[in-house]
C-alpha cells in the first residue's frame, strides 16, 4: 500500500482542525522523496455541538482508510486511541502543509 497522508485543513495551506470538527481532509501521497497531492475529502465531523456523533469515528476512518497517518490541528485522546488502534499513525501538527510534509519526508527518511 502506498503511504498515504490525510491532512486536516480548512484552507489548503495550515492543518489548523480539530479532528472532530474536520469536515476537510487533504491527501498527500509519498512519491519517491516527495509528496504529491491526491485530492480533498469531505467528511461529516464527528463531534457535533460538543456531543460525538453515532458512528462519527467509523465514517471518518473508513474515509481515510486508505491513508496510513492523519495529521491535525488537536486531537482528543479517545479519538486518537480510536485511529492508532485501525493503524493510523496520529499527529498533532499545528503548521504550515508544506513545512508538515517536509517533516514526514524527514522523519521516514525518505
Amino acid at each position: 500500500m502506498a503511504y498515504r497522508v490525510a491532512l486536516a485543513s480548512s484552507d489548503g495551506i495550515v492543518v489548523n482542525r480539530h479532528f472532530g470538527k474536520a469536515d476537510t481532509f487533504l491527501v498527500f501521497e509519498q512519491k519517491n522523496n516527495d509528496f504529491e497531492y491526491i485530492e480533498k475529502r469531505m467528511v461529516t465531523p464527528c463531534c457535533v455541538g460538543g456531543n460525538h456523533a453515532d458512528g462519527g469515528f467509523d465514517e471518518a476512518a473508513k474515509a481515510l482508510a486508505d491513508c496510513s497517518a492523519v495529521v491535525v490541528g488537536k486531537i482528543g485522546s479517545g479519538a486518537a486511541d480510536y485511529l492508532n488502534a485501525r493503524g493510523f499513525e496520529v499527529y498533532e501538527a499545528p503548521f504550515p502543509v508544506n513545512a508538515v510534509l517536509k517533516e514526514l519526508i524527514r522523519e521516514r527518511g525518505i
